[in-house]
């Protein structure tokens, strides 16, 4: 059974008999008067077909003893293909999702009037009719989910409308061994670009040039995107937790603070990492650099099965209270959140931030960030580091292991990237 095969079994499972599911791909939404915004799939429907074309719908029906799978896609359109490109073809469709009732979208209304129309013989009775409210999805040029419910409400006032959603995200939550090693791609490429930009690192180059040569060395390697805005922050612009501008220049003594990351596949990585610019920490710097990282151990130490995200969370304010202090970094009694003010978590796949329910325990197969940080706005310096983590029976697996981190393995790296340059 396919990937995406599996996982529509593993949907079906947890519906009860009498149910259709339409998961829309979603269509672009407008920018401005004539333009639109490029379009972003639908990751719910991404996740149970492989397919990522705009206008498409997963159907799935389970009836007493039977379920059935069907796809809806555009009808092949030569004219809008000369204008917009190619389009997937029924065989390619079937071909990629693993589904082989590939339809086009002008039958669709008809298919849903033979599952819902009341007493229908054709698909067995049909009450529940599970939709993916996702917020804000645009299912047709005109018309929002929230608006597509209302429709059908009005059309089969007998049904009713759940949320899909929630079912979901339980599946995405657990990843496959497919998953997972599309997340090591991503994190493997997202090392080389780190790389690349460590060459071309010098005083005076403005942050966004760097976050350029990220995004463009993504581009020319698998035609990887980015897993979200890339973030390079340096100096005092790191104690911004999303700094969004990146037009600064580079000063000699900083720290230049890189959040960051590909997509393979659809799947994310999220990193972390923070450089001396010239190659070598200074003391406070050093001091700083080693609290969050012993921080980040400590994390990936203690996190496993049957622990919350709020947890881990806890263990590093847990630990930073008593070291901060010693440190003289702090006063004893100063509130941690003035230095350290997001969480140290979330869920990672095919959103950076992946669906998830944060109170729930972790289980084998959640891939989770660990990114503790420190930001003193008064000394112009923010340290994050962050890694991917994969939860196992035994504890976790480090993703991102092989991306430098110690003091010295950074230092070591940045002379040698400057050399290669």
């Amino acid at each position: 059974m396919s990937e995406y095969a599996n996982r529509r079994k593993k949907l079906f499972e947890l519906l009860p008999e009498g149910s259709l599911v339409l998961i829309h791909s979603g269509v672009s939404k407008i920018a401005s008067e004539d333009e639109e915004f490029p379009f972003v799939v639908n990751n719910d429907f991404f996740y149970f077909t492989g397919i990522n074309q705009e206008n498409s719908i997963l159907f799935m029906v389970k009836e007493v003893g039977e379920e059935k799978v069907y796809l809806f896609i555009d009808e092949y359109n030569p004219l809008k293909e000369r204008w917009t490109g190619k389009r997937l073809s029924i065989e390619r469709a079937s071909s990629i999702s693993d589904i082989k009732n590939v339809l086009t979208n002008n039958v669709l209304d008809s298919k849903i009037d033979l599952a819902l129309q009341y007493g229908s013989t054709h698909f067995g009775k049909i009450n529940n009719v599970y939709l993916d409210m996702a917020t804000e999805l645009k299912v047709s040029s005109n018309m929002f989910i929230n608006d597509y419910q209302n429709h059908l409400l009005m059309l089969y006032p007998h049904i009713q409308i759940l949320d899909v959603k929630p079912l979901i995200t339980t599946l995405r939550m657990v990843k496959s061994n497919y998953e997972v090693e599309q997340i090591r791609k991503a994190i493997n490429l997202t090392q080389h670009g780190i790389n690349q930009m460590l060459m071309q690192l010098k005083v005076d180059k403005k942050e966004y040039q760097l976050a350029n040569i990220f995004k463009f060395y993504g581009l020319e390697n698998n035609k990887s995107p980015l897993a979200f805005s890339t973030i390079v922050a340096s100096g005092k612009n790191a104690t911004c937790l999303h700094y969004p501008t990146q037009d600064d220049r580079i000063k000699d003594n900083d720290l230049i603070l890189f959040d960051l990351g590909y997509k393979h596949e659809g799947y994310c990585a999220d990193i972390s990492r923070t450089y001396p610019v010239n190659g070598t920490f200074t003391e406070l710097q050093r001091k700083i650099y080693q609290t969050v990282l012993l921080a980040n151990k400590a994390v990936i130490e203690y996190a496993r099965e049957g622990l919350t995200l709020k947890d881990l969370n806890d263990k590093v304010i847990e630990f930073y209270k008593d070291e901060l202090p010693r440190l003289g970094l702090i006063d004893e009694g100063e509130d941690i959140h003035k230095y350290y003010f997001h969480s140290v978590s979330h869920h990672l796949g095919l959103d950076t931030h992946d669906v998830s329910y944060r109170e729930k325990v972790l289980e084998a197969g959640n891939v989770i960030t660990c990114e503790p940080g420190l930001y003193f706005e008064k000394y112009g310096i923010g340290v994050r580091i962050e890694d991917d983590l994969l939860i196992t029976k035994e504890g976790c697996e480090v993703l991102s292991r092989q991306i430098p981190k110690e003091i010295d393995e950074i230092e070591s790296l940045i002379k040698q990237c400057k050399n290669i340059k």
